[in-house]
């Protein structure tokens, strides 16, 4: 009974944290797109790479931040489900004083980038105040620090719906002020002004609810960790560093190299279709992100048999709702993006090509990440990221230099194969102590079906009849979206998998309706 409440109350926090998380997503892109909007036929596709590119390098500046965040979150999973308010106090304490330190390190390293931004943009005549558009982007990442340090408990808590809803109101009022700044007055500098302002009260917001939430760390707190739990977070940390490293090198610098070595305004346009994938992932890695308190909880009280058993079921989704998502991308960006903003924002087919393979592999690693940062296992595969960031930045500038734009996004697809075949092992040796031969063996069998569906889809698509944009993009969307997922459907639905899920939905359409007729 105890065990069966518990599931409940992990599957409901999973659940309403992914209910807020989608809705939030839902209307950050909404405006995300009339923003951008705005900015393409205001500013140009030159400024849009500027603001992508200085993203990312304030992105790679976060390596400074070591994992911490990471290391944090695993700390908090036990004294929150212990309710031990002294432990609580004494992590939020180091962590205060961490990120005190972080906060100034990103200061120093990001001022000394300053004298070296006109090499790394690369034919971005006309844009004036380089160093002062810099300066904000780098205010922006520094607060960060400072002041949302806290939020992590309510992560942590299972109640991330809390920061889901404070960064909607604050990204929808940041959208309409800056659209109507663009509209009025075309500038860069006053738009980015306005975001800096309204993100930093947003912060200091979040900073206040988690002392609402959590009043006894608002109080004075001065108590040290025990040098036995610091010893513990620090051996974490060391773990983390290195997986820092390696997100950090897939996915902040292809940004960096495309503008250094092809040019700002080709950076500009693939913009245009990162837009889009990273709506389309938001709103599925909302639902995954939603559960990884949740599998903090499951490591923390389950068997390695039962942690197993749960894990096949949402690896499962993962396949699903990504390969389905990467074929309907693969399909519709390059017509959406026509009737978007016009056949002159495209890029070139291969890059498409390759933009949605890499979505679809980092998708199939969600839930391998998710379970390892639940399980704590950091440290294990430490060199994993390295090789994979090696491989990632020395085959994208090879790659960039010979064939252009595509050529960055080669070397992100096959340093990404390193971390997809190694993050299995580890899970399956670490968090389930078992052999991970039985993952490998579906993974081929899942990425050899993706393959052969969005192969048939592409010689759909070439023997369409229509010309016209708009009902030809009405008829690839149509297909795009119910074949693969019909595909998918009958391919698994004899599966261990599939049974659980459509069980699981069973439930949930009972519950709802009941509560429907009780009304």
């Amino acid at each position: 009974m105890k065990e069966e409440k518990q599931l409940r109350s992990r599957t409901a926090y999973a659940m309403q944290n992914f209910a807020w998380s989608m809705m939030g997503t839902l209307v950050k892109a909404l405006l995300a797109f009339a923003s951008q909007t705005v900015f393409i036929y205001t500013l140009g596709s030159v400024y849009l790479g500027v603001n992508g590119l200085f993203t990312n390098i304030l992105g790679m500046l976060s390596l400074a931040e070591l994992g911490i965040g990471g290391a944090i979150s695993f700390s908090l999973y036990k004294p929150l489900a212990e309710h031990d308010t002294k432990k609580i106090r004494q992590i939020i304490n180091f962590y205060r004083s961490a990120y005190r330190m972080v906060a100034a390190s990103v200061t120093v390293v990001g001022v000394a980038i300053i004298p070296f931004l006109n090499v790394i943009i690369k034919d971005a005549d006309g844009i004036e105040h380089v160093r002062l558009i810099y300066s904000i982007y780098l205010f922006n990442t520094v607060t960060s620090y400072l002041l949302t340090y806290k939020t992590t408990l309510l992560s942590a808590d299972q109640r991330e719906y809390i920061i889901t809803n404070i960064n909607t109101v604050i990204q929808v009022a940041t959208s309409v002020l800056q659209i109507t700044v663009l509209l009025i007055y075309k500038n860069f500098i006053v738009y980015l002004l306005i975001g800096a302002l309204v993100q930093f009260v947003g912060k200091a917001v979040q900073n206040y609810a988690t002392g609402r939430y959590y009043p006894y760390i608002r109080e004075k707190n001065n108590e040290q960790l025990p040098e036995a739990d610091k010893k513990i977070i620090y051996t974490k940390i060391k773990g983390m560093m290195a997986h820092k490293l390696g997100d950090v090198a897939i996915n902040q610098t292809d940004s960096i190299i495309t503008s250094a070595f092809v040019n700002i305004a080709s950076l500009g346009l693939v913009s245009n279709f990162t837009l889009i994938i990273n709506f389309v992932n938001s709103m599925i890695s909302s639902f995954f992100s939603a559960a990884v308190a949740g599998l903090g909880n499951i490591v923390a009280t389950e068997t390695p048999e039962k942690r197993r058993a749960i894990y096949k079921k949402y690896d499962y989704l993962a396949f699903m709702f990504y390969g389905w998502s990467a074929i309907c991308l693969y399909c519709l960006l390059a017509p959406f993006v026509t009737i978007w903003i016009g056949p002159q924002m495209l890029v070139d087919k291969a890059t498409i090509v390759l933009l949605c393979v890499n979505y679809y592999f980092t998708g199939l690693r969600v839930p391998l990440g998710n379970i390892k940062s639940a399980a704590g296992i950091y440290e294990q595969d430490w060199w994993c990221p390295i090789v994979q960031s090696v491989i990632n930045i020395v085959v994208s500038v090879v790659g960039a230099i010979m064939w252009g734009l595509k050529g960055v996004y080669v070397g992100t697809l096959v340093s990404s194969l390193v971390p997809n075949l190694v993050r299995p092992y580890m899970v399956y040796k670490y968090v389930f102590f078992t052999s991970s031969k039985e993952y490998y063996q579906n993974y081929v069998k899942r990425v050899c079906l993706i393959f052969l569906i969005a192969v048939g889809m592409e010689l759909f698509i070439q023997k369409l009849p229509v010309q016209n944009d708009i009902i030809r993009f009405i008829v690839i969307f149509v297909v795009a979206v119910i074949m693969p997922a019909a595909i998918l459907f009958f391919a698994t639905k004899n599966s261990e998998e599939f049974a659980y899920v459509k069980t699981m939905l069973q439930k949930a359409a009972a519950k709802i309706k009941s509560k429907v007729f009780a009304k």
